[in-house]
């Protein structure tokens, strides 16, 4: 996903351990979330990252909210980020857990993509980015991300395959409580095709092209497209669309000084007047009214 141009993109590259004097490698990260917070304390405020991410908490409190949802911080949450999302925190002094990030190249040195894109949390329409784990789970889950931080720290012969292969098992025990909770089972395929269609919208939801133009890009047809979305979401194609366009108006308004004029240029409106009408309908508010509104809530955390 894009994200708007006064909003801070980080890359793996910029996190620093300020207790060690020394920086983290450029396609994977983990760290104790205290240490985590404590090193980078620019965190606190709404920013993007160019890679993905799993977080689970051990301790502590609070609200993390991910593209204008907002989710409990609590003992046993894990949070997953995808490439493009915006998200930031308010938590309590004594959170603590783990987190790691590693890109999808970092990842496919093992493993072809096709295992990446199975994985139902990193799909932003299909699941919220949010699981609450059992004890029996979160005490697993700890052990594995206690095993990549010391392959990580130690870093001996061949450490960055062990941390490649404990993270596809931490993944897959994820998947395993997901289809648990989940009362529909999506195959590989349809997974497959849902990244598909969520990675073209991306690409071109500024074109404003039509159902007809995405179907042929996946070489399917409007039946098969409309089949798959209402499968997967219960949703149309135009809604993933719409929908898309409405995350970047929001992104736009909070997060860039733009006049609302200019947003809807930015995304390729040519009636301003409809733009408005549209955002109203998705959000049952004005632009400008959305803009007040988050910029009130946010001062009021501060």
């Amino acid at each position: 996903m894009k994200i708007p141009k006064d909003l801070p993109v980080l890359s793996i590259g910029q996190f620093e351990d300020y207790n060690h004097c020394r920086h983290f490698e450029n396609n994977f990260y983990i760290r104790r979330f205290n240490e985590h917070l404590r090193s980078n304390c620019f965190l606190d405020k709404p920013h993007g990252h160019d890679f993905f991410i799993v977080l689970i908490i051990t301790q502590g409190s609070g609200i993390h909210t991910i593209d204008f949802h907002s989710y409990k911080v609590e003992p046993g949450t894990v949070f997953f980020l995808s490439p493009g999302q915006v998200h930031n925190w308010q938590l309590s002094e004594d959170v603590d857990g783990y987190i790691t990030f590693f890109t999808k190249e970092y990842f496919l040195l093992d493993f072809t993509f096709n295992k990446l894109n199975r994985f139902p949390f990193f799909y932003t329409h299909l699941n919220s980015p949010y699981l609450k784990l059992d004890s029996e789970a979160a005490l697993s889950t700890i052990a594995i991300f206690s095993n990549i931080e010391k392959e990580y720290q130690w870093r001996k012969h061949l450490y960055n395959d062990l941390i490649r292969m404990n993270l596809y098992m931490l993944l897959v025990l994820f998947e395993r409580v997901y289809k648990k909770k989940s009362q529909a089972e999506h195959s590989p395929f349809h997974l497959l095709q849902l990244n598909k269609i969520e990675t073209l919208i991306d690409e071109h939801y500024k074109n404003h092209i039509g159902v007809s133009e995405y179907a042929d890009m996946m070489h399917i047809t409007v039946k098969q497209l409309s089949t798959l979305c209402k499968k997967m979401l219960n949703k149309t194609p135009s809604d993933l669309i719409q929908a898309r366009v409405i995350l970047e108006a929001k992104r736009l308004l909070i997060h860039s000084e733009q006049s609302v004029y200019a947003i809807s240029e930015l995304l390729n409106f040519n009636d301003y007047s409809y733009f408005i009408r549209l955002f109203k309908k998705a959000t049952n508010m004005a632009p400008e009214q959305f803009r007040l509104a988050n910029l009130n809530k946010s001062a009021s955390k501060q």
